[in-house]
């Protein structure tokens, strides 16, 4: 019952407060993308299939309170859509009447030019986890607050106890995907966020992202047939209906590949034997892998989804 309180409490504040007067605000750092194209090379895998364009982070970013918040600028536009960061929190509050104190964190996503799809139930809207796969389109539900918690972990004394008050769709989950829209000048695009929040809602981590060029055109969560946009790029790994590509140069045939599930599993290896290799996955659990390809000089990784 104190559980319940507490969170039509906090609800009833952050519809009265806009969620803000409970997080305080810090200078955002906008992460460029202009960069020289040797550098864009070492940090991303930019990935297109039709119009649309994937970004692989790489290596992923990890958000705490403590770091500075990361910003999304999808159509590298200088127009920040959303930005993730990690806020402590602590205070006093009524719980019933009865004087009490809370202390955890919560993950947020900011909402500039962009909106997250979610549903609302009960009057509350609520983001929602695209864990199942789908599609994000103009018949999609988007929500208009400035701010969202992805995730919520408080202890709350109370005075006669300490009670856990736990709330979010991405709360302690992994490799979860939230849908978005976002407007680049006229134009309406729809995309998607690849994130991990931490059960203690302390850490954000942000895999990929990706969206249609297309302005209006619906896309499927998770970069379903991603392929390597980069035309000296010796390796391309992209992942179709029920199947695995690979697509290297001379200078890899005979490489040793393994593709790895996210909990370490090598659920598939080989050796490739020509320059287009295609390998079966409709017996594979749906979810994100991991491609490795051994090379005597370096090791290629990429990452696909099995949808």
């Amino acid at each position: 019952m104190i559980i319940l309180s507490f969170h039509s409490l906090f609800q009833k504040t952050r519809t009265v407060t806009n969620f803000h007067e409970m997080i305080n605000y810090t200078n955002y750092k906008v992460k460029p993308m202009n960069l020289i194209p040797i550098i864009i090379f070492s940090f991303f895998t930019i990935l297109t299939y039709a119009q649309e364009t994937i970004i692989d982070v790489n290596p992923d970013e990890v958000i705490v309170s403590s770091s500075t918040p990361y910003s999304i600028d999808f159509a590298d536009d200088g127009s920040v859509e959303f930005v993730f960061r990690v806020q402590e929190m602590s205070g006093d509050t009524l719980l019933g009447g009865q004087p009490s104190t809370y202390d955890g964190a919560s993950s947020i996503v900011e909402c500039f030019n962009g909106q997250p799809v979610g549903e609302t139930a009960n009057g509350v809207f609520t983001l929602s986890n695209f864990s199942g796969g789908g599609t994000v389109s103009s018949s999609s539900e988007f929500g208009t607050d400035a701010s969202y918690p992805l995730g919520i972990n408080l202890l709350i004394d109370a005075g006669i106890g300490i009670f856990p008050y736990v709330y979010g769709s991405f709360l302690g989950m992994n490799n979860q995907i939230l849908g978005v829209r976002f407007t680049s000048g006229t134009d309406t695009h729809y995309g998607w966020i690849e994130l991990s929040v931490s059960s203690g809602a302390d850490t954000i981590t942000v895999h990929s992202y990706g969206y249609d060029e297309t302005p209006g055109q619906m896309i499927d969560v998770g970069g379903v047939g991603a392929v390597s946009s980069f035309e000296n790029d010796e390796v391309r790994i992209w992942s179709l209906s029920e199947s695995l590509h690979i697509s290297v140069t001379e200078k890899y045939l005979g490489k040793e590949f393994k593709v790895i599930s996210l909990s370490g599993n090598v659920v598939y290896s080989g050796k490739i034997q020509e320059l287009n290799t295609q390998i079966k996955t409709f017996n594979f659990p749906q979810g994100v892998y991991h491609v490795l390809i051994d090379s005597e000089t370096s090791s290629v990784y990429r990452k696909v989804y099995n949808h």
